[in-house]
């Protein structure tokens, strides 16, 4: 972003004020991001074997309504 320079820093930091509310919000959305990401990370990094069923269990599974 460019600023003129005849701006106050003072004047800029009155333009960019947030309520705790907000920060608050933004706060907990780059939490969820990382938290996301991180998971995607362990997940590709450590994937989980499919689960192998014997076969004289493959159909005594009764159908879930």
């Amino acid at each position: 972003m460019k600023v003129p320079e005849y701006w106050q820093w003072d004047e800029l930091k009155h333009r960019f004020v947030l309520t705790p509310e907000e920060k608050r919000v933004i706060c907990f959305v780059i939490a969820a991001l990382l938290l996301g990401v991180g998971t995607k990370c362990y997940r590709d990094t450590h994937p989980r074997p499919p689960v192998q069923m014997e076969k004289k269990h493959l159909h005594s599974r009764k159908p879930q309504l």
